[in-house]
């Protein structure tokens, strides 16, 4: 009873059949309405100004794209000016927005936040060291329009640094709280998850971001078919684990969507996913309440992993949305339709809470489906209180196709643009679209 009381009048029933009790539209005890509002939806690239010591920051193409958000960059120099500093310079001249990473200026290479962020003991006089690092990263970008944040963590699996890490976001959050610090992983890699997720988000300031990374598109997965769908179960049942751990926190999450193809030493390790499989992982991850959508990665090239001697240990060549040269692809053709898609919705999207999303398949017993829909997705937004939009995903990648939509005490109509929609719904190959669920009158009886 107290999940339809939550819920109250807008409990829905789409995608399921008439009658059923319908309590908790994400199918799991496991979801509840996230703490904080979906917020402004990032849109962006990593690497966006080449591999390796080459800088080519190309403007018009980068805003093209129809991104919000620049990520990581190489530690390089073009005149004794940083990439950073120059990614930085184009991002508050376009209305782009990027974290920073590396030390501020006349520290070492080795003062990055994040290496207090991972330092496995907390030696005295830790904070103060932290404090003045914080303090010369905000007088050195604090005043840039284009800053967006403090990149504090990458891919550290370690449960010894959570200390450090805690006291560092903290500190960072007192120094600029304006802004949030952002990590990089992916969410099953981390030891004792909940003492990480205690550590990275804080209260108070603004909400940090985690943002998790996960490609299954690995060379040989077919492009259709059962193969295919289970790659795609692999992803959402991520993404829902990353919904769930971050719902009752004061933070959000953004998903690090593959878009790149990749061979290690010269074997096939990654294929490109075709423009619908752009598109799923982007809707399925929206419907288990992301807050961006980032694309691994912006830039060809390659990449020569060392191991800690400096000895090299694997070549690695990426196929991203521009090739080395910096011209596009196909990729980034599909990626700069797909963003029009998700800049249309964000302002939409933006004051709603996520309710929870799941595979139409996999409810209770007590909420039946429709036969025919376990190849969609749901996700469910509304206030803290009722849901009121319902993200479909389509799960099939090869054509259009038109679902059946069963909402019988709601009607249904397209989010963007108010059309009223019948029980049929057209969805694009791999595609999304959110529908506001508009509760019906009941007829009143004849005098």
């Amino acid at each position: 009873m107290w999940l339809r009381r939550l819920l109250g009048a807008a409990a829905v029933a789409v995608l399921l059949a008439p009658g059923c009790d319908l309590a908790n539209p994400a199918g799991s005890s496991g979801f509840e309405p996230s703490r904080l509002p979906v917020g402004r939806l990032e849109i962006g690239v990593w690497l966006p100004a080449g591999m390796g010591p080459q800088v080519r920051l190309d403007g018009a193409r980068l805003t093209g794209l129809g991104i919000t958000h620049l990520e990581w960059l190489q530690r390089a120099d073009v005149e004794g000016v940083s990439a950073e500093a120059l990614a930085m310079e184009l991002c508050s001249a376009t209305g782009l927005r990027m974290p920073v990473y590396y030390e501020p200026p006349g520290y070492s290479p080795y003062d990055k936040l994040r290496n207090w962020a991972t330092k496995r003991e907390v030696a005295t006089g830790f904070d103060d060291s932290v404090r003045a690092r914080a303090a010369a990263l905000v007088g050195r970008w604090g005043g840039q329009a284009g800053l967006a944040g403090y990149l504090v963590g990458h891919e550290d699996y370690s449960r010894h640094v959570y200390p450090a890490l805690t006291r560092t976001v903290r500190i960072l959050g007192q120094a600029d709280p304006g802004r949030p610090a952002y990590a990089v992983g992916h969410i099953d890699s981390y030891p004792r998850r909940g003492q990480f997720l205690e550590a990275f988000f804080t209260e108070g300031g603004a909400a940090n971001v985690f943002q998790h990374e996960h490609y299954v598109f690995r060379a040989g997965t077919p492009t259709s078919g059962r193969g295919l769908q289970g790659r795609l179960d692999e992803l959402a049942a991520g993404y829902s684990r990353v919904a769930q751990a971050v719902q009752g926190r004061h933070g959000r999450w953004h998903a690090i969507v593959q878009a790149h193809a990749e061979t290690r030493d010269g074997e096939a390790y990654y294929r490109k996913p075709e423009p619908a499989e752009l598109r799923v992982q982007a809707g399925l991850a929206l419907a288990r309440g992301a807050g961006g959508i980032l694309y691994f990665l912006y830039s060809s090239g390659e990449e020569r992993v060392l191991d800690g001697e400096g000895e090299l240990v694997q070549v690695r060549q990426y196929d991203g949305l521009v090739d080395v040269e910096g011209e596009p692809t196909p990729a980034y053709r599909a990626a700069a339709e797909l963003n029009a898609r998700l800049a249309a919705l964000a302002p939409v999207l933006e004051p709603l809470h996520f309710h929870g999303g799941y595979r139409a398949d996999k409810v209770p017993a007590s909420a039946p489906l429709r036969r025919g829909n376990a190849d969609l997705d749901v996700g469910f937004f509304g206030d803290r209180g009722a849901v009121s939009h319902a993200l479909v995903v389509n799960r099939l990648t090869q054509g259009e196709r038109t679902v059946q939509l069963e909402a019988p005490n709601h009607g249904l109509a397209d989010a963007l643009t108010g059309a009223t929609l019948g029980e049929g719904v057209v969805l694009q190959a791999g595609g999304f679209r959110l529908i506001r669920l508009t509760p019906r009158q009941e007829e009143m009886p004849d005098d």
